[in-house]
């Protein structure tokens, strides 16, 4: 079977982790079939327990952030045949997955401890990397093509989550530099003034030589006018490769208060084992990067590498990072940084993150920052206050939980 960076790839990554975590920590696999209906929270996590091939996925409601106890037994929405592993994008306690692998797209929420599928729909048209919301009724999603013959185009479609109505359609990209790289790896996406902002950099085909893969020394953002989906620019750039994503997974940009836009890459995620990870911004208003900014990430970090990004307010943003190497599934940690003023502040004294890089481990709420991390022994969700800098241990994922893949506020 011919592979491809992509959604599938990064998948197997993710099982290969669970594997590991799981000769780790406890396995109790067997949640309680009765939970609670009459419970709501306002915060949820999707986990892993078993061991590969053995694996299975959870919803699992998550009542307080900063004490107790989360477990599934009881309390657990099993996730597994209906939607495959996490990424699973959610919006207002719906849950969406796109599996052009499956042949569908569908929409789902948990009710009385059952994951409910509300609406299911047939769909092949790509393979997806990433999403932004343009309203609270209608979700882009970008990918490549989901068959061989396909993976060398950017696809998008639109989507009208009410009634799961969709409009596909291709980006118009750049054409490929060379017969070296005939493939597409699309990265982040913003919605912004009308605009959607989509990274995307060329990628080669030929796994002969994997590890190593050959590499095109420029990350590109097309600017995309929305809805009627036309070009309104493109941007290079050659100081570093890999602008962000998938993120199905966890978010790697965001548009702070003023309206400006910053994106983190990952050059090592593209295979990618010399160029820096760096930190770029956008001002409003503009399609262009801003020529006064360049957050040298790296090189203030011991060349780590900027796997995830939250906005936390006030310029400051968490950095879920880890250390260079010949692979993404590496220890991470959390850092914290002044994107504002290109400044970084401090690395986080937490347990380090055992795994790889997929993981929506970031709440941002009444400005304090959430983490839930995978530790050596006890899973926590830590609190972190900027105005204090403190960091307090809350609640406690116990009962055989392999890996906490996301943390998300629902309601």
């Amino acid at each position: 079977m011919k592979l491809h960076y992509s959604v599938t790839k990064l998948l197997c990554a993710c099982m290969v982790m669970a594997t590991l975590n799981a000769c780790e920590k406890n396995n109790d696999t067997n949640p309680d079939p009765d939970p609670d209906p009459t419970e709501e929270h306002q915060y949820a996590a999707v986990v892993c327990i078993g061991s590969w091939p053995s694996t299975a996925y959870y919803i699992a409601n998550v009542p307080s952030l900063t004490e107790g106890t989360i477990t599934i037994q009881g309390n657990g929405a099993e996730m597994t045949g209906k939607v495959y592993a996490q990424d699973v994008p959610q919006k207002n306690g719906y849950y969406y997955h796109a599996n052009a692998g499956s042949g569908r797209f569908g929409k789902y929420h948990v009710e009385n401890g059952t994951l409910i599928v509300d609406k299911e729909i047939p769909y092949t048209w790509l393979n997806w990397s990433s999403y932004v919301w343009v309203d609270d009724e209608t979700m882009v999603i970008f990918g490549t093509g989901a068959d061989d013959d396909e993976v060398n185009e950017g696809r998008y479609s639109i989507v009208k989550v009410d009634d799961m109505t969709i409009t596909n359609g291709k980006l118009d990209l750049k054409a490929f530099p060379n017969a070296d790289f005939t493939n597409y790896s699309i990265g982040f996406a913003e919605y912004r003034s009308g605009k959607l902002f989509i990274g995307y950099q060329f990628a080669s085909d030929d796994w002969s030589t994997y590890p190593v893969m050959k590499i095109y020394n420029e990350l590109d953002i097309a600017v995309v006018n929305y809805p009627d989906m036309t070009l309104s620019n493109n941007i290079s750039d050659i100081r570093s490769t890999t602008p962000g994503g998938p993120i199905v997974y966890a978010p790697s940009s965001f548009v702070d208060e003023n309206n400006d836009l910053y994106f983190v890459t990952d050059p090592v995620s593209g295979y990618d084992y010399e160029s820096p990870s760096v930190i770029y911004r956008i001002k409003n208003g503009e399609t262009e990067l801003d020529g006064s900014y360049y957050f040298n990430l790296s090189s203030k970090t011991e060349n780590g590498m900027g796997a995830a990004m939250w906005y936390i307010g006030n310029g400051k943003a968490i950095i879920r990072t880890r250390v260079a190497g010949e692979t993404i599934d590496l220890d991470h940690f959390y850092t914290i940084v002044d994107v504002r003023n290109g400044n970084f502040i401090k690395k986080l004294d937490l347990p380090a993150d055992k795994g790889e890089r997929m993981v929506q481990a970031v709440v941002v709420e009444d400005g304090k920052a959430y983490i839930a991390v995978n530790a050596e022994d006890k899973d926590y969700i830590w609190q972190y206050d900027p105005s204090t800098e403190a960091l307090t241990p809350g609640a406690e994922f116990i009962g055989g939980i392999d890996y906490i893949l996301r943390l998300e506020k629902v309601k």
